[in-house]
């Protein structure tokens, strides 16, 4: 996990990770460790921790290693304010056009964050995602996503009753993929407010869930394997969404 002091802070490392959180929100940059061969790189970064007196530190790749527990950091790592997440009532109540993602039981980080990276391309309002930690919140996922996590807000559940009761007052239709059964991607039109609802691999969405959605969609493919991973399901059924709101 990387919270420490009671959730106040997190870890953040990967150079598009780091670069984009330093774009969007240099006021929660808290201390910054960089390697020998990143200070150029990240030069500006740095030059904004000297400015506003914050901690930095240029390390050796061995003790990055061991502070990030990971050896594909980049040559970066920051130590920053949690990010704030919008309340679940929050995220329902966007104006316009909307798709949320949901996700059930999807507890791989690289996952997650494979999905917040699509998102942020096709312009997803945010992910509901039931998992037993946050997962969300790792560096890990933070990584993945090059950048996306800053610009999707991922929610963490314990269950849907809420979700599913609230959405529908907001005007949300709820959809699901299948692979057996469903109406055709090419053929869905989707509504201005969607959640789209995906499972966790392998086993899919839960048929209780399942059985609580407005429509069901397929992905049309050759039928060569039985379905996509849960990441490339998201990005394929993303890029008709976005196709239709053109």
């Amino acid at each position: 996990m990387i919270h420490t002091k009671k959730n106040q802070e997190m870890k953040v490392y990967g150079r598009h990770a780091a670069e984009t959180l330093f774009k969007k929100r240099p006021e929660d940059l808290i201390r910054a460790y960089v390697t020998q061969s990143g200070i150029f790189e990240f030069r500006d970064l740095i030059r904004y921790c000297v400015d506003h007196k914050l901690a930095y530190h240029i390390v050796e790749r061995e003790e990055l290693d061991k502070l990030s527990k990971a050896t594909h950091h980049e040559d970066i790592l920051l130590v920053v304010k949690t990010k704030k997440i919008p309340t679940l009532k929050e995220l329902l109540t966007s104006d316009g056009r909307s798709l949320i993602i949901a996700l059930e039981e999807v507890e791989n980080p690289h996952n997650l964050g494979a999905i917040m990276r699509s998102c942020a391309h096709f312009g997803v309002t945010g992910i509901l995602y039931e998992a037993k930690v946050p997962v969300a919140l790792t560096a890990s996922a933070f990584r993945t996503s090059e950048g996306g996590a800053e610009s999707v807000p991922a929610i963490h559940l314990a269950n849907w009753n809420e979700v599913l009761d609230l959405a529908r007052t907001k005007g949300y239709k709820t959809f699901a993929t299948s692979s057996h059964e469903g109406t055709s991607l090419f053929k869905t039109k989707f509504p201005e407010k969607t959640i789209l609802f995906l499972g966790a691999e392998g086993v899919g969405l839960s048929d209780k869930l399942t059985k609580k959605m407005d429509e069901l969609v397929s992905i049309p493919g050759t039928g060569e394997v039985e379905s996509l991973n849960v990441s490339n399901a998201t990005t394929a059924i993303l890029t008709e969404w976005y196709r239709q709101g053109l």
